[in-house]
């Protein structure tokens, strides 16, 4: 049981991750390529731990956006990606490059777990030489179909990136093989960690008041209070079950509200260390430069989501 924390929560370097979003967010971050995952059944979510958010979950660049605001839009984006692109990835089982109905080319490919469609990636909402959204009177006509702004749809296609086909294959390439890798391993450990849990409902029932009272000033004595057993009992058995302390596990509950509030919201960081289950925000400032390597104004300087 000595590696039960990689078992069942991952490497402790980074206790919190989800690593199917730290890898896609590096590759976005490295080659400028915006990157959609489309999770069927919640897969990465039960395999990597926490819900990845919603930046990654759609196409939000301002092109996408701006061709989505009419029920039509909405709907072709819908027949494009969600059926038509996921269906062929999985048809296909490899990467390939997809037109979408908006004129742009995106590498789109299957995360595969057991033999089943787990997931799908869109790499690309880029701008590409020989794409038909390159037309700008193709382009024009498009937008005016979709009762959209066809001014908007030519001014943002402008301001995205640019990449070129080949390296857009590439990137998915590289994603292909890193997920579907991380889908094998994390479907194992998700296996794995349901089991050991299924096994220890006293430590199940200690996460779940966790995860329902992180925003509330609680701790190892009121989880063990609701499980009713003695503190020293629970803290034994959830450290040998998960391979973390009852405190580290509430404290990650409370890092990733704090993400998230930071990313998506402006409430002052008093009323974040508040809805955290923090009395004081210094003490939350610490807690969070220890979890991030950033202050939580620095963190959220770097990561706030612009509005939709």
């Amino acid at each position: 049981m000595a590696d039960m924390s990689e078992t069942i929560f991952g490497p402790p370097a980074s206790p919190s991750a989800n690593l199917f979003q730290e890898m896609l967010e590096l590759i976005q971050e490295l080659s400028g390529v915006r990157t959609v995952i489309y999770d069927h059944r919640r897969f990465t979510e039960r395999a990597g731990r926490r819900r990845i958010p919603r930046a990654l979950q759609g196409h939000r660049s301002g092109f996408c956006r701006g061709l989505r605001v009419t029920a039509r839009g909405d709907a072709a984006c819908v027949a494009s990606d969600v059926e038509e692109a996921t269906r062929e990835a999985g048809r296909l089982g490899k990467p390939y490059l997809h037109t979408c109905h908006a004129g742009l080319i995106e590498a789109v490919f299957p995360v595969v777990f057991r033999g089943e469609q787990v997931a799908t990636v869109f790499c690309g909402q880029a701008a590409m030489d020989g794409c038909p959204a390159a037309d700008p009177a193709w382009l024009r006509r498009r937008a005016r179909r979709l009762g959209a702004s066809p001014r908007r749809a030519t001014r943002e296609y402008a301001a995205l990136p640019r990449v070129g086909k080949r390296r857009l294959l590439q990137i998915g390439r590289l994603l292909f093989n890193a997920l579907n890798y991380l889908a094998e391993s994390e479907g194992r450990a998700g296996l794995e960690r349901a089991l050991l849990l299924h096994r220890h409902p006293v430590v199940r029932e200690a996460m779940a008041f966790a995860d329902g009272h992180f925003g509330e000033p609680v701790g190892l004595r009121q989880a063990a209070a609701q499980c009713s057993v003695a503190p020293e009992h629970l803290s034994r058995m959830f450290h040998r079950v998960a391979g973390v302390t009852f405190s580290e596990y509430l404290t990650r509950r409370r890092m990733e509200r704090a993400r998230e509030l930071l990313r998506g919201t402006g409430l002052r960081m008093s009323q974040i260390a508040g809805q955290c289950g923090y009395a004081h925000q210094s003490y939350f400032g610490r807690k969070f430069k220890r979890d991030t390597g950033l202050t939580p104004r620095e963190y959220r300087a770097r990561h706030r989501r612009a509005p939709e």
